[in-house]
């Protein structure tokens, strides 16, 4: 009798958990931003959320929390119950850097997330100071050689995926320059413009309306193809450094969501970015659209953290 009473039991609650799935989502959603409002990452979450909305049916609603690399919005969204209405707007930073240069990270992007699909993919370019004497990538790479530790290098923070990207072209062409970290892309870049820094990698969305006014030199990007964004600018590997970088930001939610609701999830980003509203509007903000399956996404995440990882190794930079 206790035996079947038990069995019950276990059949009402699944039945109870298979009902709660078929419903999803029967209420607004959160997305987590980990990044200040009105950056090129809160942008493009905006957009996404819009498409998401669409595709749901149920309103998703940006929830900002920078800080700490990215570390303080995905910390919270890993601690979330995982019923897939709290999800991350995860980033390079969130879940390929952070893991190598933060000793006390109170979150392992592998074991307390599951990946929901790749949201956008973004090329990144390299600027200099307009007034530097060079003309292209090998130009400044020799210069920087001819001034060994006297040129430096913005960022948009320690641990930036702005400057483990610089890192790699450090590594890549021998040069010796001194990282400054900023609060952000846009006084990074100001800074570059006003000549106070002397060289930076950004996303080219950023660049190009920048280098188009004159106010900095854009060198190179660092994709594997020329884009057409800006067709004239050659990359780095056309150059002669072996630099392939990108960025990337994709929808994450925490470990233990039930699997029905990420390949839901999954399908509606999916269906989000194929629209061709969603789609015009990323393309204006300088990101590619993606599709992709889970585990796509998951294979990617491994790989950069991977990838990341052995550049900071390379670069000296030790967990703090």
């Amino acid at each position: 009798m206790r035996s079947k009473t038990l069995i019950l039991l276990a059949l009402l609650v699944c039945a109870r958990a298979f009902a709660q799935t078929d419903a999803y989502p029967d209420r607004p959603l959160r997305l987590v931003v980990p990044f200040t409002p009105g950056g090129n990452a809160d942008i493009v979450a905006r957009i996404v959320a819009q498409g998401l909305t669409e595709e749901l049916k149920q309103s998703v609603v940006i929830e900002n929390k920078p800080g700490a690399n990215a570390a303080i919005g995905a910390e919270y969204v890993a601690r979330a119950t995982p019923d897939g209405y709290l999800l991350l707007f995860a980033t390079a930073e969130s879940h390929s850097l952070n893991p190598h240069l933060r000793k006390a990270l109170a979150y392992d992007p592998l074991k307390d997330f599951v990946s929901v699909g790749i949201i956008d993919r973004f090329p990144l370019s390299l600027v200099v100071n307009p007034k530097l004497p060079v003309g292209d990538l090998p130009g400044f790479i020799a210069y920087a050689k001819q001034h060994p530790g006297k040129l430096n290098f913005a960022s948009w923070g320690n641990g930036s995926t702005s400057q483990i990207a610089f890192e790699q072209i450090k590594q890549a062409s021998g040069i010796d320059l001194v990282h400054v970290p900023f609060q952000g892309a846009a006084p990074a870049i100001s800074a570059v413009a006003a000549g106070t820094v002397d060289a930076f990698v950004v996303p080219l969305s950023v660049a190009r309306p920048q280098a188009s006014s004159g106010r900095v030199k854009l060198l190179a990007v660092t994709s594997a193809r020329r884009e057409d964004a800006a067709p004239e600018v050659p990359t780095a590997t056309e150059q002669g450094f072996q630099v392939v970088i990108s960025g990337w930001h994709i929808l994450a939610a925490p470990v233990g969501t039930p699997h029905e609701i990420v390949e839901r999830l999954n399908r509606a980003l999916n269906a989000a970015t194929a629209r061709a509203d969603v789609r015009d509007r990323l393309l204006k903000a300088g990101v590619q659209p993606a599709t992709s399956s889970t585990e796509e996404t998951q294979n990617m995440v491994k790989a950069e953290w991977q990838r990341w990882g052995e550049v900071a190794r390379k670069a000296g930079i030790k967990p703090e």
